[in-house]
């Protein structure tokens, strides 16, 4: 991301480029850097004259040049964002603007959901005369952590576990996230430390029993507590969804497999997501039964979209965790 932090500190201090070309899956950095750009580059009174707003689908690449060529009125610069550029046709022809722009312009190119065929020329173009981001997903398995640091960046906590909590009841949609957290942050404005009771209390996930606490409770052999678990899901199918449980155990097991196969560092784990409960179940379970879990939670993933299984997604449950404390525990 240190592309996208450069963007946007040089967007902030008033350093600006004739042509941004953004592309990429996750459009939440896309429209923070085009929402910069709206607001640092022409004053409120400039914008009226002086913002321009294209939309792919509905212009033609001679149009997009014509607005790039115009003179800003009453202002030092004239702003033009093209929106949905990955359905403008012939959007190859705007390399020879790219090449040459204007001095006065601020082309923004928004080539959001899609990636800049590399082997064409345009791409080259781009990457040699416009200032370039590729706005990439964050992986699931990334998500706790991102949402860790997007707290600390606001001047509050998020821990471990709720951070866990909200990545798989939220998904991997980081403008629904930020959306989530700024609605507490507006009801609590004093907040320090996000807790399950909020959580609860503003987005509505329980924190009586939780999905995510499911995989320690199991290799951990906590059986007891993996009973009261069970016994709640059971009853609460919503709120286990074998998908989602699929999900949380594999991000789990990964986590263990990171933790044998790389050496314990504070900073690096941090960034992996390893906790200190994966590194000390990493060296009371083998590699060996780590991946033969592995291959356990497979199996079960394919029965949970309906390979070679028809029982019920309740079935599926207690049968897979009945499995993994069995591969686990044997002489229990």
């Amino acid at each position: 991301m240190k592309e996208y932090f450069d963007i946007k500190q040089n967007l902030e201090k008033g350093n600006f480029q004739p042509v941004y070309f953004f592309d990429g899956e996750e459009p939440f950095y896309i429209d923070h850097l085009i929402r910069l750009a709206e607001e640092k580059i022409l004053q409120p009174e400039e914008k009226d004259f002086n913002l321009i707003t294209l939309y792919g689908r509905d212009t033609s690449w001679s149009d997009v040049v014509n607005a790039a060529r115009r003179f800003p009125m009453f202002a030092e610069k004239t702003v033009v964002i093209l929106r949905e550029a990955a359905q403008l046709k012939g959007i190859d022809a705007l390399g020879s603007y790219v090449a040459q722009p204007s001095a006065s312009t601020v082309l923004v190119i928004d080539y959001r959901l899609k990636e800049l065929d590399k082997r064409t020329n345009f791409s080259k173009i781009i990457k040699k005369h416009a200032v370039y981001f590729s706005s990439k997903k964050i992986r699931e398995d990334e998500l706790p952590v991102w949402i860790s640091d997007y707290a600390r960046q606001q001047g509050y906590v998020i821990g471990e576990r709720e951070a866990l909590m909200l990545a798989v009841y939220l998904g991997n949609d980081l403008q629904k996230i930020t959306n989530e957290l700024e609605k507490i942050r507006i009801n609590e404005p004093e907040l320090q430390t996000l807790s399950p009771a909020l959580i609860e209390k503003y987005i509505g996930i329980s924190k009586e029993y939780q999905v995510i606490d499911l995989p320690l409770a199991v290799f951990s052999g906590d059986v007891k507590k993996q009973a009261r678990m069970l016994q709640y899901f059971l009853a609460n199918p919503k709120s286990a969804a074998m998908p989602a449980v699929i999900g949380v155990f594999y991000n789990f097991i990964n986590k263990l497999l990171l933790a044998h196969y790389s050496p314990a560092n504070f900073q690096e784990d941090r960034k992996l997501g390893i906790w200190s409960h994966h590194r000390k179940l990493a060296g009371q379970i083998s590699l060996s039964y780590v991946h033969r879990c592995l291959a356990l939670l497979e199996e079960y993933s394919h029965k949970t979209v309906g390979v070679d299984s028809v029982q019920s997604a309740s079935s599926l449950l207690k049968e897979m965790t009945g499995k993994l404390t069995m591969l686990l525990f044997p002489n229990r």
